[in-house]
C-alpha cells in the first residue's frame, strides 16, 4: 500500500506532463542515501519508516523552515505570480552522497533553484541546458545554483535520480526531496509551490522570491530572466 501511495503521488505530479518518460532505465540496485551526520548542519527530520526500500535511493530527510509558498497558478506569468516578494522557506536536506544541502538565499546570496523529476522529458532537456550555460560561463557571476530532485518513481526512466544528474554532469548541489509521513506530499516541492516540471525559482539575496516559472526555457531566455529579476 505504501508503494502504491508513493507511485500515485508521483503520478499526480505528472498530470500536466502527459508525455513524460525519457532516457534509459537503470537495472542496478543503488544504495540508499546515507543518514545525516549529526556533527554537520544537516536535516533533523528522519525519512519516514513507511517509505519502501526501493524509493530510498531517491528520497532524503527534509526540514522546511518557514511558511510554504502558494502554488503557482495555471497561466500565471512571472510578473503576476502571487509568491513574488514573499520570503521563501529555507530547505535543509541531503544530496545523493549524504552531504548536507541548505537552500537559504538570505545566507548564501541570490539563488536559482531547479526542481526536476528524473522521468520528465522536459527536465531531461532543461537540466543539460543549465549545465551547458554553466560550462559556457553564461550564468551570471555570484549566482548560486541548486537542483531539487522530486517525485521519484523506481518504475520510470533514469532512476535513481542521483545517477541521472551525475551522468549529465550536474556540477552544483542536488537535494533529494523528502516525503511526508503519510506519503502524500513531496515536501520541498510543496514548500516551493511547484505546479509542474521543470520548475525554476529565483531567490533574491534577502531570501524573497524574485521569480518562478514552470516549463522548459531556452538558454537565452533563462539568462535574460536571471539578469532581469535578480539583483546580482
Amino acid at each position: 500500500m505504501t508503494r502504491s501511495r508513493l507511485l500515485a503521488l508521483a503520478a499526480i505530479a505528472a498530470v500536466s506532463l502527459a508525455a513524460c518518460g525519457s532516457g534509459d532505465d537503470s537495472s542496478s540496485a543503488p544504495a540508499p542515501i546515507p543518514t545525516a551526520n549529526p556533527d554537520v548542519d544537516g536535516p533533523t527530520s528522519p525519512i519516514p519508516d513507511e517509505v519502501p526500500d526501493e524509493f530510498l535511493p531517491a528520497i532524503g530527510p527534509i526540514d522546511v523552515l518557514g511558511d510554504p509558498l502558494p502554488v503557482l497558478p495555471d497561466g500565471a506569468t512571472v510578473d503576476n505570480d502571487p509568491a513574488r516578494g514573499l520570503t521563501a522557506p529555507v530547505i535543509v536536506g541531503l544530496d545523493f552522497s549524504g552531504n548536507p544541502v541548505r537552500i537559504d538565499a538570505a545566507a548564501d546570496g541570490p539563488t536559482m533553484v531547479a526542481v526536476v523529476a528524473h522521468w520528465c522529458p522536459h527536465c531531461n532537456q532543461e537540466v543539460p541546458r543549465i549545465v551547458e550555460l554553466g560550462n559556457e560561463g553564461a550564468l551570471p557571476e555570484g549566482l548560486n545554483v541548486v537542483a531539487v530532485s522530486t517525485s521519484p518513481s523506481p518504475d520510470r526512466p533514469n532512476f535513481p535520480p542521483g545517477d541521472w544528474l551525475a551522468d549529465v554532469n550536474w556540477a552544483w548541489p542536488a537535494l533529494a526531496d523528502g516525503v511526508s509521513p503519510e506519503l502524500d506530499r513531496f515536501l520541498a516541492a510543496e514548500a516551493y509551490g511547484v505546479s509542474g516540471f521543470p520548475f525554476v525559482l529565483l531567490l533574491d539575496g534577502d531570501g524573497t522570491v524574485a521569480a518562478r516559472w514552470s516549463g522548459e526555457t531556452d538558454g537565452a531566455e533563462m539568462v535574460d530572466r536571471i539578469e532581469r529579476y535578480l539583483e546580482l
